[in-house]
């Protein structure tokens, strides 16, 4: 990468993966938090740059729907005081538009992020001062929230997916604002119009005492299932990957990362998991390298 990332956001735009804000120094360089983005295009392995952000937060809620980059809350200053700002980078214009806020009670940044035609889902989070239960939905049209059922329990920096039937599902999270709580529960959220709309529980990842229990895994949906890369746990960052299928309700191993990564996010192009910056440890030393996922030899490349 052209630079180091800490706890960006990132998302696919088309054939590119967008990596936005985050800290960009270390510890010991000051933790600059940066309104950089950066856009690596998968189709010739090249970055380039598209406008700064408006603000500069770290734990941004990033994504990308029908050509268009949301950034739609995010975490700002060391203290991490929650923001409910948002904004709309428009593929023609190239120029950042402030548009609806959340209400500031629902303020949050390191939530799990979903995209659906005309929609975006903040499912979880972090406020100023704990994890969240809450859950939102934005729609792009209207140019409005509304909350949608709470998560049985508060859970920050979770993975999560839409089936497409609508179903939500989130895993592998932190139940508190640090490493030092990661749980492994899944829950699944019926579609609209469902006889009952309440979240449902599904196969854990892991057990609280499982070594392998984390959150702030890099996710994205590669060939219909949830893969989660990564992330950290107790004191440490962690390798291991896994699949989640959400139709059979089963998780499967996978081949663990080079090295250890938490601290960042992931996205899915032609098949693969992009998983840029991050640290191999949580003492806040971000990294520039950008690690690929490719379940299969005849992935796009």
């Amino acid at each position: 990468m052209p630079r180091r990332a800490l706890e960006p956001g990132v998302a696919a735009l088309g054939q590119q993966v967008v990596v936005a804000g985050g800290f960009d120094t270390s510890v010991r360089e000051g933790l600059d938090i940066t309104g950089r983005v950066d856009a690596f295009d998968t189709t010739d392995g090249t970055w380039g740059t598209l406008p700064d952000a408006p603000v500069r937060w770290t734990h941004p809620n990033l994504a990308a729907v029908g050509g268009t980059l949301y950034l739609l809350g995010g975490l700002e200053g060391v203290q991490y005081a929650a923001r409910g700002e948002a904004f709309a980078l428009d593929s023609l214009d190239h120029v950042w538009r402030p548009i609806a806020p959340m209400d500031p009670a629902d303020a949050r940044g390191a939530s799990g992020v979903v995209t659906a035609p005309g929609r975006v889902y903040l499912l979880g989070g972090a406020s100023s001062t704990a994890a969240l239960a809450t859950c939102l939905e934005y729609d792009i049209t209207a140019d409005r929230w509304t909350r949608l059922p709470d998560l049985p329990a508060p859970r920050s920096h979770p993975a999560a997916m839409r089936r497409a039937d609508g179903t939500l599902i989130v895993a592998g999270d932190l139940a508190s604002l640090d490493a030092s709580d990661p749980r492994g529960e899944v829950w699944a959220l019926p579609p609209p119009g469902a006889a009952s709309r309440v979240w449902q529980p599904r196969a854990a990842m892991h057990q609280p005492a499982d070594p392998d229990t984390r959150g702030g895994c890099a996710y994205g949906v590669v060939l219909g299932e949830l893969v989660c890369a990564g992330g950290e746990g107790g004191q440490a960052a962690r390798r291991v990957v896994e699949s989640y299928d959400p139709y059979t309700d089963v998780w499967t191993a996978r081949e663990a990362m080079p090295v250890e990564r938490a601290g960042t996010q992931g996205a899915v192009v032609g098949g693969r998991l992009f998983v840029p910056g991050g640290s191999g440890t949580l003492a806040f030393e971000p990294t520039d390298t950008l690690y690929i996922y490719e379940p299969l030899d005849t992935a796009p490349r």
